[in-house]
């Protein structure tokens, strides 16, 4: 059953399965991170190196996306969805047992990244296949502000489940239950064949590049600047995902010294509004920027620039409601590109590379997201605080701020 845009509404049903996956990737990458002290004191190891747990699992995601897309335009969005998931679940579930040393662990996270490198790129297949042009902002809204609400229930669920059990290995476990649901969503709900493949005339309005090579887009600059708009995407978003909340729950002078059930607390607000940045993002790209990513690129960095180097200010941190509002603005800011960014790449290809497009530029831009974080760390370690890690983030954003500019959406038809 089709509705007025002629694609039918089973299409959300898609949707909703890749919102799972999203989800599933975030709370795996971020359920670390307000008891990040914690599990460093558990692991006798330093907080730099405790940090590198979240820098080898995007590190992993980034490589996994130059395959990802491949096997999901390959053998399809299921396949795809389930191979993710049972990369975060299984090592998430083995943790009691195997995740007693820093070298154990190391490899765990490891698996788990590799998760991202199906999530993240089967999102282009499922706005080209599924969804006709003028809703992939907002589709492509929802399916990043799903990463937000996985960040945002983790970061407030992990510190109590951790109080109550006493294990981050169990907290662990525990979180796992949304990739086993997310298997059932995905086998429920992503089996029928997209309505575009059905209809090879319906190749979404793209005769001008129908017959491109692989070597045409890796040569085309759209790519490049698609990816280096995702490296430093990633190179602010990562840093202010995992290092943000361990900032907060670390005692002076280390960091800033809430605690981890206040510091989890406060990570929500930098996470919940993503939620709604990613959708208002879209819609933002669909109906006021009319398809052309420059003005949302640019304006999302400026914000996460602005407000992430505020949260190192003492009279910021020092007053909870200037705190609070900074924590949200770095976070809309962060979020509120990646419509603009996923609809920009999938608009200017083929449909039936979108996966591997996607992969291409979030792949290797997810590079920029691991260089972030291993800086970031370095930089933990040397000076023994989280400022320059976070002051990484507003110059990431800069850089996103200036390739930003040189976007331009292929014009709709």
């Amino acid at each position: 059953m089709t509705d007025q845009s002629g694609f039918p509404r089973y299409r959300w049903a898609v949707l909703a399965a890749l919102l799972v996956g999203s989800a599933t990737f975030a709370v795996h990458l971020i359920f670390m991170a307000p008891i990040l002290p914690e599990i460093a004191k558990n692991l006798n190891i330093d907080m730099g190196s405790a940090a590198n747990l979240f820098t080898i699992y995007v590190l992993a995601g980034s490589i996994a996306m130059t395959f990802g897309g491949f096997v999901c335009d390959k053998f399809g969005i299921t396949t795809a969805l389930v191979l993710g998931h049972l990369c975060a679940s299984v090592p998430a579930v083995l943790m009691p047992w195997l995740g007693t040393s820093y070298g154990a662990v190391v490899t765990m996270r490891l698996i788990q990244g590799l998760s991202t490198g199906f999530f993240v790129t089967t999102t282009g297949p499922v706005l080209a296949l599924w969804f006709p042009p003028e809703e992939r902002g907002l589709a492509g809204g929802l399916a990043t502000g799903a990463l937000s609400v996985g960040y945002a229930l983790t970061v407030v669920l992990a510190p109590m489940i951790f109080k109550s059990t006493g294990s981050w290995q169990m907290t662990s476990v525990i979180i796992s239950v949304v990739g086993w649901v997310g298997i059932v969503v995905a086998l429920l709900c992503t089996r029928r064949t997209p309505p575009v493949l059905q209809n090879q005339g319906a190749m979404v309005d793209m005769p001008q590049v129908a017959t491109m090579t692989f070597a045409d887009i890796v040569k085309s600059p759209v790519t490049w600047i698609g990816l280096f708009c995702v490296f430093f995407g990633n190179w602010g978003l990562q840093p202010l995902m995992n290092y943000v909340p361990a900032y907060l729950s670390a005692p002076a002078p280390t960091g800033v010294g809430f605690g981890p059930l206040v510091a989890g607390r406060l990570a929500l607000a930098t996470t919940i509004v993503g939620i709604f940045s990613t959708s208002t993002g879209g819609l933002f790209f669909d109906k006021v920027a009319k398809g052309d990513p420059r003005l949302p690129i640019a304006l999302g960095f400026c914000i996460l620039g602005v407000f992430a180097y505020a949260l190192l200010c003492p009279f910021v941190y020092g007053n909870m409601f200037l705190l609070i509002l900074c924590l949200m603005l770095a976070g809309w800011g962060a979020m509120f590109i990646y419509p603009a960014i996923n609809a920009y790449v999938i608009g200017n290809f083929p449909p039936n590379m979108a996966g591997t497009m996607i992969g291409v530029c979030f792949g290797l831009g997810g590079f920029g997201g691991t260089i972030g974080l291993y800086l970031g760390s370095l930089t933990i370690s040397k000076s023994g605080n989280f400022n320059m890690a976070i002051m990484l983030i507003s110059l990431a954003s800069i850089a996103g701020v200036v390739v930003g500019i040189l976007t331009k959406q292929r014009a709709r038809g």
